[in-house]
């Protein structure tokens, strides 16, 4: 896969044992399943979109269509992506109200690309998880406890 082709025409493709691999986040946005199937009881899920969030249909599955005609499953992934997502935010929504998870959002969108590099704003948007984990912390305490 050229580079241009990668996820979503930001991060590169890697080879793994002769394989080639892109961001996990395609296909699984939060893998919370995974602990899950692991036995763990206490999820504290740490989420970089406010309440409430959705994401919508990429916009450029036409032209992803072109770039990645010989990755079909990739297109397939990236295209359903926001299903993927927004289930996946459901899910915890549910989680989160029956106390099967706790979960950490910042309370409004954090206006910030998906590619920003400024040491400035990815600094500004890590106090704002910061400000939120200890606003929270007694919560989150009292939860891995077991209360």
């Amino acid at each position: 896969m050229r580079a241009s082709a990668s996820m979503p025409m930001v991060s590169r493709p890697v080879s793994v044992d002769g394989r080639r691999l892109v961001d996990g986040g395609v296909t699984c946005a939060v893998p919370y399943q995974m602990m899950l199937d692991q036995g763990y009881d206490r999820l504290v899920i740490v989420l970089t979109q406010p309440k409430g969030y959705r994401k919508k249909p990429a916009r450029l599955c036409p032209l992803l269509r072109l770039m990645l005609h010989g990755y079909p499953a990739l297109y397939e992934a990236i295209c359903r992506r926001h299903i993927m997502y927004n289930g996946q935010m459901d899910a915890l929504d549910r989680m989160e109200a029956k106390g099967e998870a706790l979960v950490i959002r910042p309370p409004e969108p954090l206006a910030i690309g998906h590619t920003e590099k400024d040491p400035r704003e990815l600094e500004r948007v890590y106090r704002v998880g910061v400000r939120e984990a200890e606003k929270r912390l007694a919560e989150i305490k009292q939860y891995l406890n077991g209360g």
